[in-house]
């Protein structure tokens, strides 16, 4: 199923330019369009780097972690592999440098000491893709408070297939959870009608730490940090919810726009009043509004605990 983006007066009043999602022809001519591989040279890619970067959430552990399903490349084709298609990695800090400077951020280097990740990877014959894990031997050397990031670039690939340009470097950024993170059944609807966006929606989401009480919103089926609206068919531009709480009552106390945040006068929680994280079954319930609108642009959302990303 095709997603598509809502536009709003949020994004009008701005200026704000909305990038579509993934196109058929080219990813905004950059080589592949990945719903349609028929249409361009087959090729291979990272699906998780159409987003400037993925976050990776690790536990407060002194023992090996194992993240699974984010080195991930996928076959741009319209077929399995004939053959097995040998891929090659590289290390690339500059990633990491660049996405600090394009954004302000000082997301820290992950110490090659404390991972380890191949860096060569194998397509079989009939197949459409491939993972290799990331294990992380520890994480109590880690600050809680900052973050750390990984890149990888797609160096070489064997069989004549292109390397996606705009698919081939995965910046990842890993930062130890809060209580708050883990993957959630998000319930709820928006209650704008003019147009027409009020259709509930019920979509598995992962809740992703971004500071010690604040997690943002991954909608895995897109593959994108966004907030689905309209039943589930759509999401709002180039912003997901960032959602803050108190450590001590675990209640809602404020929300965001990420990666566009906006100031405290234009966002708000409420009308209701019990918006908060229920510690017994790590459900949360929240009610927020934007444009100062909370009549007439509102997320009700309920949000049910499934596990850990």
């Amino acid at each position: 199923m095709k997603r598509f983006f809502l536009t709003s007066a949020l994004f009008a009043s701005l200026g704000l330019l909305l990038t579509g999602c993934l196109k058929d022809k080219g990813f905004d001519n950059q080589e592949y369009g990945i719903n349609d591989p028929d249409t361009q040279p087959p090729g291979v890619g990272f699906p998780l780097a159409a987003s400037a970067k993925y976050t990776v959430g690790l536990d407060v552990s002194a023992t090996a972690q194992v993240v699974n399903d984010v080195v991930y490349v996928n076959l741009e084709s319209g077929s399995p592999a004939p053959t097995d298609i040998q891929i090659t990695l590289t290390l690339n800090d500059a990633l990491r440098t660049a996405y600090n400077t394009a954004n302000s951020t000082n997301i820290l280097l992950l110490s090659p000491t404390l991972y380890t990740v191949g860096t060569t990877m194998t397509i079989p014959a009939g197949a459409r893709n491939v993972q290799i894990p990331i294990t992380v031997s520890s994480t109590t050397a880690l600050d809680p408070n900052s973050s750390y990031g990984l890149g990888l670039t797609i160096a070489s690939v064997t069989g004549n297939y292109k390397i996606a340009s705009n698919l081939k470097n995965l910046f990842l950024e890993f930062t130890i959870k809060n209580k708050y993170d883990g993957k959630y059944i998000l319930t709820g609807f928006h209650n704008r009608t003019s147009p027409d966006y009020s259709a509930p929606y019920n979509e598995l989401v992962h809740m992703v730490t971004t500071g010690p009480n604040s997690v943002t919103m991954y909608w895995p089926a897109v593959g994108l940090y966004a907030h689905p609206i309209a039943g589930g068919t759509g999401y709002y531009g180039s912003f997901t919810t960032n959602l803050f709480f108190d450590l001590t009552t675990n209640l809602l106390t404020n929300w965001d726009l990420t990666p566009y945040p906006f100031s405290v006068s234009s966002t708000g929680v409420g009308p209701a009043t019990d918006s908060r994280w229920d510690p017994l079954d790590k459900t949360i319930y929240a009610q927020f509004y934007y444009n100062n609108n909370p009549g007439g642009r509102r997320f009700t959302d309920t949000l049910k605990y499934q596990g850990p990303r």
